[in-house]
């Protein structure tokens, strides 16, 4: 048969920057040492990197006969509705005094709107005869 995962079964998990939305922004950017320069300068030099653009994937796979697709969902959603609160305090409470202060950062880094939580997405491929996975339940 064709289609998704007919034979094998399984499901993708895309997490990456982007919209859910059309964007008129030129996503296509270069950045070296941890600042964003111009693309075409320092070629073989820079990292290359271009926003997902989630709403033509999900488009995308519509077309595709026996897959759906489920989100997108922010990262700081799923990563909350994933338990990243529990694992944070397992973490803080395990490690000495002198590195809380990083756990505290790394959490904060993937779960603040205003750095990566509300700026990367997550988004679920499966088969349409699979059951919603449960942290696109409410997508």
């Amino acid at each position: 048969s064709s289609g998704i995962n007919a034979e094998y079964g399984g499901a993708a998990l895309i997490i990456d920057y982007g919209e859910d939305q059309v964007s008129t922004e030129l996503t296509f950017r270069a950045f070296k040492d941890h600042q964003q320069v111009n693309p075409l300068e320092d070629l073989g030099l820079c990292d290359l990197t271009a926003d997902v653009n989630f709403k033509n994937l999900k488009r995308a796979v519509a077309g595709i006969e026996g897959a759906k697709a489920h989100g997108p969902i922010t990262q700081s959603n799923f990563l909350t509705l994933m338990g990243i609160g529990e694992r944070f305090r397992q973490l803080y409470s395990k490690v000495p005094p002198e590195k809380q202060d990083s756990i505290i950062h790394a959490h904060n880094f993937l779960c603040s709107p205003e750095e990566m939580g509300d700026r990367f997405k997550v988004m679920c491929i499966t088969r349409d005869s699979d059951p919603i996975p449960f942290c696109f339940e409410s997508s």
